[in-house]
């Protein structure tokens, strides 16, 4: 039956119709906007010179921070008198100037406790935390916070560290600060190994000892924080020379340290630095930039008049590769400074005074701006990109115009005549999605791919699925898959079930909303936000149009073309890296990016586990729980003619997931190899865990394949997005309106309910995604399956309950979902030490067990048992 031409959204699928034509002119300004859009490629670095410090000479070693919105600098040292060849005396201050914006004029606001310099100086939201130092006589282990409200400044006393120290390099983590090396004294011949931190959060416990720095003690090293760990590079080390004073080696190590790894040794520096800006701008996601330095190539340089500086380059170290490269050269007009700190201030990081040559300050504060760049995708990319998105517009309006999706039943069900081969194309492709398509090349480049072993379970889940799940759905007859737990248990369930899935779908569409979108953003500058209408707007109007048989066979297309994109890309990677294919395998196996993660003798569930063990199981049941319960998988196994042919299509799901994933998994570990021979190629100020890879395609695949690959994006975002937007207005219609407030109504009543669902869901989807647009998730793919289980795991075990036993009832169930629920919800928000990907294990686990035992004191089910209702597993006393 054809929608009644009267009916609200009958003319979003007449060709006539104004409201069609608006959303056309609409599209097609979007599209317009993608065409003149330009990619990011690279990073800008942009040096700008503050108004001077109100002192002729300028200071090395101040102390430096933000507090109330104002830069502050305080204390240092310099020569007044003469320079120190000619027996000038050094001097310390205890002056505290403030800048309250970049074009204003520094005043003086307070003096400091005692004249003082070459400290760690923090910016904390209490103020600027300063750290030890050193003055004439001595070094000091005093710590004191600067406190600037606008009217008055404050200083108050903070722990002392351990020991006295000085010329060390310190950072913020958080709440955390951490202090390294530095000197006890002035004529210590051996510099500090040691390490302190002092919470924030916990200011009484005072400072806390951690364990030493590995290799030799060192002074005047730089101090990074970036992707979670701290970074300790460079210095100098101290032995004492032919008269006992003493004598400085300079360093090329460094070293990266969490608590709970320890110290790790990283990529040497590619010269000395020592006294290098500190701490070093941490950029992007993985990058952090030292600025000059002392390389000690000039310590004896003759006559010091004329010395001609510190080294000018700026040295990025990506911390993913564990490479160094020179991304940038001091301007001839920019100063390269050394014993000064490093400020973020605004949209800024500020050099503020420093030393510039042995014994000669500066007044001089300079400002880094780093930005990305951009440059056009092209126009025959985004010509490639319209023909896939207007293909998929066309299989909606092909199906609609056939009748395809003219009663609910086609609608929900496609007349039960999808091809076997084709329904098993949409379940990959729609439990694929672009979290896959992005989030798990990303992980493989950031970290190895040893989450691989978890795309095997499903060699496990679908024989379950086939033996123990299928004939039920299949024999029931079923549209919405939550009608098997009323007939097994009662309304109630039903209804906690389908409306579990409707919430968690919303969530779902959002994320595989955002992630594409994400993509367009990392190569053009029309924003997050329009392409997510774009890409949102498109999907939704195909769906609406065709139902579940324009959803499976645009799903099949888009794993077609999702597939081939990656495995272009991942063919062009590794033949683009130094070496080919060879190369990268060699650079796997030296970097450790294969399975050498993977623990055999370990079962620990805490938060990056690499149990083998662990992370099968936890796959295990991620899989298990959208397979058997989910309503956008299970509508699948109900649109083909009969039992063998829907057997077929999950068994081509299988093996499409264990060698399509392989390949999502191998082409992280050949884009990381090709940027670990191209470090240059990388950009700094690259934002967002998974946005390696369309960086990567913008930057290295030639024009029409990167077209080709961003639309496979596309390809994986839609396919999921359409499959859940049909499959919460089935939900919805079969559970809940037809079932529930308009039972007995004319099947033309349904059908047009069904495709206003799918506007509003897919309307509140995109606008969700929108807002998360602002929240900058930094992995999707790890989210995304730590949201399964939260959402669903319950769910799981409620099917499972029905399937394996016969006693459990429908209060039980109940029971069982709300306690699994609530013991996932107080691992999550009480942080347990418990991985997120072992969720759905313990919400289904938790569902079963005390939906079970909570069964008992209702005895077994009498009566018998509705045709298709049981499987040889379960028993009488089950």
């Amino acid at each position: 039956m054809r929608i009644a031409k009267d009916t609200p959204l009958a003319a979003v699928t007449r060709g006539s119709s104004p409201n069609l034509r608006r959303a056309a002119g609409f599209l097609l300004v979007m599209l317009l906007q993608l065409v003149v859009a330009n990619g990011a490629v690279g990073a800008e670095y942009a040096w700008q010179q503050l108004p001077a410090l109100p002192d002729a000479e300028g200071f090395a070693g101040p102390y430096a921070g933000v507090a109330g919105g104002s830069l502050l600098v305080a204390g240092g040292a310099n020569f007044p008198d003469a320079r120190p060849w000619d027996g000038g005396a050094k001097v310390w201050y205890d002056t505290v100037f403030i800048l309250d914006n970049p074009d204003g004029s520094w005043r003086t606001l307070g003096r400091l406790p005692r004249p003082m310099g070459y400290g760690v100086s923090v910016t904390t939201d209490a103020g600027v935390l300063c750290i030890g130092g050193s003055d004439a006589t001595g070094h000091y282990a005093d710590c004191f916070l600067l406190k600037w409200d606008g009217q008055q400044l404050r200083v108050e006393d903070y722990p002392p560290l351990p020991s006295t120290c000085a010329n060390m390099c310190g950072v913020l983590a958080g709440r955390t600060v951490y202090v390294c090396g530095g000197t006890e004294t002035p004529t210590s011949t051996t510099a500090l190994k040691t390490l302190w931190k002092l919470d924030l959060d916990h200011v009484d416990a005072g400072w806390q000892t951690l364990p030493e720095l590995p290799g030799p003690g060192r002074l005047l090293p730089t101090a990074a924080y970036q992707s979670g760990k701290l970074y300790v590079v460079g210095g100098a080390s101290l032995h004492a020379d032919a008269d006992g004073k003493p004598a400085r080696t300079y360093l090329t190590d460094g070293y990266s340290f969490t608590e709970k790894t320890g110290w790790q040794s990283i990529q040497d520096l590619p010269r000395p630095a020592v006294a290098a800006p500190s701490p070093a701008p941490a950029v992007g996601v993985s990058h952090f930039l030292l600025m000059g330095g002392d390389d000690g190539k000039f310590v004896d340089f003759e006559p010091k008049t004329e010395h001609p500086g510190f080294p000018r380059d700026v040295l990025a170290y990506e911390t993913v590769t564990d490479t160094w490269v020179v991304v940038e050269t001091l301007p001839k007009e920019v100063h390269s400074p050394v014993t000064v700190p490093v400020v973020q201030w605004q949209d800024r990081w500020v050099l503020p005074s420093g030393e510039v040559s042995p014994g000669i300050r500066t007044p001089a504060v300079m400002s880094l701006q780093v930005t990305a760049t951009s440059a056009a995708f092209g126009v025959i990319n985004w010509v490639i990109v319209a023909i896939y998105l207007g293909g998929m517009i066309a299989v909606g309006w092909w199906f609609m115009q056939h009748d395809a999706a003219s009663t609910t039943e086609g609608y929900f069900r496609g007349g039960q005549k999808i091809p076997g081969w084709v329904a098993g194309l949409s379940i990959f492709a729609t439990m694929l999605s672009s979290l896959t398509f992005m989030g798990i090349p990303a992980r493989a480049y950031r970290t190895d791919i040893s989450w691989y072993i978890g795309q095997l379970p499903i060699l496990i889940v679908v024989p379950l699925v086939i033996c123990f799940y299928l004939p039920f759905f299949r024999s029931l007859n079923v549209t919405s898959a939550y009608e098997y737990l009323e007939k097994r248990f009662n309304l109630q369930v039903r209804l906690f079930a389908s409306a579990s899935f409707i919430l968690y779908h919303i969530g779902r569409i959002a994320i595989v909303l955002y992630l594409p979108a994400l993509a367009l953003a990392a190569v053009s500058d029309i924003g997050v936000i329009p392409a997510i209408l774009v890409i949102g707007v498109l999907c939704l109007i195909y769906t609406v149009m065709g139902g579940i048989t324009a959803v499976v066979w645009t799903d099949a297309i888009q794993a077609i073309v999702l597939m081939c994109g990656a495995t272009l890309c991942c063919v062009l990677a590794a033949i683009r890296a130094d070496g080919g294919i060879a190369g990268v395998a060699r650079v796997a196996m030296d970097d450790d990016k294969l399975l050498q993660s993977l623990q055999w003798d370990s079962i620990n569930v805490d938060n990056g586990t690499a149990s083998v063990w662990v992370i099968f199981v936890a796959f295990l049941f991620n899989a298990l729980v959208p397979y058997t319960s989910g309503q956008d998988v299970v509508q699948r196994y109900v649109t083909t003619k009969d039992l063998p042919t829907a057997r077929r299509s999950l068994w081509l799901t299988m093996w499409m997931s264990v060698f399509g994933s392989l390949i999502f998994f191998l082409m992280g570990t050949a884009i990381y190899a090709f940027y670990k021979s191209h470090p240059g190629d990388l950009d700094p100020t690259l934002a967002g865990g998974d946005s390696i890879l369309p960086f990567y395609i913008m930057q290295q695949l030639p024009v029409g394949i990167s077209g080709v690959v961003i639309a496979a994006i596309f390809a994986a975002s839609q396919s999921t997005i359409s499959s859940s937007l049909n499959s919460i207005a089935t939900a919805w219609i079969t559970d809940v309106d037809a079932r529930l407030l308009r039972p007995g109504r004319e099947d033309h009543v349904y059908l047009q309910s069904a495709r206003n669902v799918v506007v509003l869901i897919g309307t509140i989807g995109i606008g969700v995604a929108c807002w998360m647009a602002f929240t900058k998730i930094d992995s999707a793919f790890k989210t995304f399956n730590e949201i399964i289980g939260l959402t669903a795991g319950s769910l799981g075990g409620v099917f499972a309950l029905g399937v394996f036993t016969k006693r459990a009832n429908g209060t039980g169930a109940l029971i069982g979902a709300v306690a699994g629920i609530a013991v996932v919800l107080t691992l999550k928000f009480t942080a347990a030490p418990v991985t997120g990907l072992m969720y759905a294990c313990i919400g289904l686990t938790t569902c079963f067990v005390m939906g079970y035992v909570s069964s008992l004191p209702g005895g077994i089910r009498t009566g018998k048992p509705e045709s298709g209702m049981s499987t040889g597993w379960t028993s009488d006393q089950a």
